[in-house]
């Protein structure tokens, strides 16, 4: 799953000649922290509620608060897990997706990305994701489980995923340990293509907290 897929169309960009009102109505509208801001299609700031609010003037435009920073985005083809560690490491509640050209294509909201990725990984459960990219007639789950069984470890749970216009296959697996370091190596032994890891117990229990809190906030 990647970052074109979580796309929601239910926050609309900000333009820079939008005020700080109108920002702030949207973010309690839409109950998020931060929105993209966007002029002829291109990320041009990120803009924070708390910074809107120290403005402490509601009819200032959105381009005289935006930072002069490296405003964060994913590319459109990345992974859930890629987009899950921008928001976890810069405590974002939006992540702005553009296209390999720049091009803003939308933006993903930190709850719907919780909800896609508890469907797809055993988010509960502590270990580490790999993904493989192999081709269609290459897949088979029997040999991919013998290989991380073989290693002493279990898969938890399995996502495949089609890339568009090829043969080709992306696995998400959800292993039962953090150090994987055995299995990568037995995985490129056999000359599967490992695409990408995400590893480390800080990460995910941070990801374990903010699911957590979202499923208080929808199930009070």
């Amino acid at each position: 799953m990647h970052a074109v897929d979580l796309i929601t169309n239910e926050i609309p960009p900000l333009r820079p000649n939008d005020t700080v009102a109108r920002a702030l109505d949207w973010m309690e509208e839409f109950k998020v922290s931060h929105l993209p801001v966007v002029e002829a299609q291109r990320l041009v700031g990120l803009v924070k509620d708390s910074v809107l609010i120290d403005r402490n003037d509601s009819k200032a435009l959105v381009e005289s608060i935006m930072e002069r920073v490296e405003v964060p985005f994913v590319r459109g083809g990345q992974h859930i897990y890629d987009v899950m560690k921008l928001l976890v490491e810069r405590g974002l509640t939006v992540v702005p997706v553009l296209d390999m050209n720049g091009m803003y294509l939308g933006a993903v909201n930190e709850h719907m990305a919780l909800r896609r990725l508890a469907e797809v990984t055993n988010l509960r459960e502590p270990g580490s994701l790999v993904v493989l990219e192999l081709n269609m007639n290459d897949y088979s789950l029997q040999e991919i489980a013998r290989i991380v069984e073989g290693n002493d470890a279990r898969v938890l749970s399995v996502y495949c995923h089609t890339i568009a216009e090829t043969n080709r296959l992306e696995v998400t697996l959800k292993i039962n340990r953090e150090d994987i370091s055995d299995i990568l190596q037995t995985f490129e032994r056999f000359e599967y293509e490992v695409k990408t890891t995400f590893q480390g117990s800080r990460f995910h229990e941070d990801l374990r907290g903010r699911y957590d809190e979202l499923m208080r906030f929808i199930n009070p």
